[in-house]
Formats: C-alpha cells, structure tokens, sequence
C-alpha cells in the first residue's frame, strides 16, 4: 500500500526536502478542507498553564532530552539502515493521531497502556482511566462503578488506534513528513526480564498457562532434536512439563537460540520501530516517562488536563531488582548472547550492555 515511501536516512535533508515540495498541494489542501493549523495547540477542556507549580522544572528534562536526540542521531549516521518498514512491524506499531498531528511507535513493556491512553484522551478530547484490578474483581464492581471512565487495563488496545494501513500513500507521505514522532524506550534488559514476569510468573499465577505452556512446548522439542535419546518421554511427564514454571534461565534461552519466535514483548526496539528510518524528534524513557510527558506537551504547545497525565510509578521490573536478583542466577556465559541480539537498542538509546553486566556481576558478587 506503500511502495512510493521512502524511509531512507541518508540524504536526509534532500529526501525531505523533495517529499514536502511533492505534496505542498496537497497538504494547503488538507489545512483548508480540516480547517487545522498544524502550528494550533489542541486544546483540552480544563486544561491546566504548563506553568503551574505542579510540573516541576523541565530545564534538566530538556538538557536530558537533547542528550538521547543527540546520540540517537550520532549512532543513526554512523549505521545506516536498509531495512524497509513496508515489510516489517512498524506498519502495525505505528500508531497516528491527526488531531495533535502526532505519531507514536508503541513496544511493548515498554508504557504502552500509559502512552495509549494519553494519546487516546488528547486525540478524543476524553478523560478516560485503566484501573489495575484482576478480571474476577472487575467484574465483580463493575455494576458499582460510579465512574463510567473506569476500564480494565486491556481496554486501551482496541480503541482503533490509526496505523500506516488506515492512510493512502498521500496522506502517508503528508504525515510522515510533517507529524512530531516519538518513541518510549527502557533499557533492553530490564524490558526482558519485565516480558519474563509478566507473562510467564504472574499471567501463570492467576492462571493463564498459554504463555508458559507454548514456551515449554517449544524448549522440549528443541531439546529432543538434540537429544534423540530423549525422544521417548511418557505422555504424563511430556503434560507436566508443558504446565511447569518457566525459569528465567529458560525464558533467556528461548530469547538467545531462537528457540522461541519473535513476539513483539521482547522484539528489539530497532526491529519494531525502525528509529533511523523513522527518524524520531522525542525519547522518552520509562523511568522518567512523567516528566518526559509534561516536556513533549510543552515543547510541541500540546495543552492537557492534569487528570490524564501519567504518575511516576515503581515498575515491577526495575534496576534495584532486575541485575541484582533476577539475571544474577543466570551464568554469564548464557546473557552474552544478548549484547548481540539487542545491540541496535542500547547503541541508539544510550544505554549500556557492559554496565549492566557490571550490576549483575555485583548482584552475584552477593549471593
């Protein structure tokens, strides 16, 4: 549906240069039929002066931003990309919303629900809310609910988020030419373990076995072709295997021989979002993802009322616990693979393979 897009990084300028020249019409048009002026803040009812006490100083906020801009753009100069986004992921990661004349790359771990729903209430001009209860326990105050904004955490996925397919080539090319881009990233590590507890220790512990089952599955068979003495494993035990919990130590190894396919949970940054050719202007980090919000909405004069945007929160999977408990009982030998798989990401986003072996190293240092 795409095939006159071209995401080429290099020559930058003159592909841009050329891309905005091509569709002047048809983008005069586009501001005189909506009515819209890209320049124009989209104003949300209520919304609160980006002045206001509550935000804090964004000075460092910004400093650290240009930081991550300026070595996102040092590492895409250095490592062009061929790749072509028509054939990978990003046709469904990229998500466009035209009434803030944003585009956003979502992944997975990585505060997605958080930056769905932002993007979904400025774009709708709504207050909508994701409450963090178990299914049974939604269900059961559902009927109670006062609060008709209330929704389960799930929610936020289907709400029809416009992708690259929902655009002709023209209105394609128009937003990828003059839409502010962002992306949210975390460190790559920290993201895989996080991928690890959520779908295979605490999905399992409220009884949600397909994870854990189709991972078992997949590392049985790996094993027994290369084992072929092993073939002749009992039916029963074959069952009680494909329910067992799987280890991090497993789930790594599924990640570092390919024993399990790509899933977009712990699918690299580079492969779902293709930064060098989509060229982002903002970086945010889950770690700072509060603050990083409130200095996009300044920057870009996005006003928004102070209801829907995010909080700070404790993640589940943080540095204190990830290098420190978590890798720290895998052999060193079985995470070095990973410097290669993820080394696209921790080039461009500024995070580092070595000094995360560094904390591991400490946290074994410790047992």
């Amino acid at each position: 549906m795409v095939e006159m897009i071209s995401f080429r990084p290099t020559p930058k300028f003159l592909f841009f240069s050329i891309l905005i020249l091509s569709i002047g019409a048809a983008y005069m048009y586009y501001i005189n039929y909506n009515g819209v002026d890209l320049s124009s803040a989209f104003k949300v009812s209520g919304a609160l002066s980006l002045e206001n006490d509550d935000w804090g100083n964004l000075a460092e906020a910004e400093e650290e931003q240009s930081r991550r801009l300026a070595t996102f753009k040092a590492y895409c100069e250095k490592n062009i990309s061929t790749g072509d986004p028509r054939k990978v992921s990003v046709q469904s990661h990229l998500l466009f919303y035209d009434n803030i004349k944003t585009m956003y790359c979502y992944i997975p771990k990585v505060a997605c629900k958080t930056m769905k729903l932002l993007f979904y209430n400025l774009e709708h001009n709504t207050t909508e809310r994701l409450i963090s209860v178990g299914t049974a326990d939604f269900k059961g105050r559902k009927d109670n609910y006062i609060a008709p904004n209330e929704h389960k955490g799930g929610w936020i996925h289907s709400r029809g988020h416009k992708k690259m397919k929902h655009y002709s080539e023209e209105e394609l090319s128009l937003r990828l030419a003059t839409y502010r881009k962002i992306i949210v990233v975390r460190d790559p590590l920290e993201r895989l373990a996080s991928a690890w507890l959520n779908k295979f220790v605490n999905m399992a512990a409220h009884g949600t076995l397909s994870w854990v089952k189709g991972l078992n599955r997949r590392l049985t068979n790996y094993r027994r072709s290369i084992l072929p003495d092993q073939s002749s494993i009992v039916k029963e035990e074959a069952t009680f295997n494909a329910t067992k919990p799987v280890p991090f130590r497993d789930f790594l190894f599924g990640v570092s021989q390919k024993v399990i396919v790509d899933n977009e949970h712990w699918t690299s940054f580079n492969r779902l979002c293709q930064p060098c050719q989509i060229d982002y202007d903002f970086i945010a980090h889950t770690d700072t993802v509060a603050t990083d919000v409130r200095l996009f909405l300044k920057k870009y004069n996005i006003t928004a009322n102070e209801e829907i945007l995010p909080a700070q929160r404790p993640r589940h999977a943080n540095s204190d616990n990830v290098f420190s408990d978590i890798y720290a009982q895998v052999p060193i030998e079985e995470i070095l693979p990973l410097r290669e798989i993820f080394l696209e990401d921790f080039g461009m986003f500024g995070y580092s393979f070595d000094h995360d072996l560094a904390k591991i190293l400490e946290g074994k240092s410790k047992e």
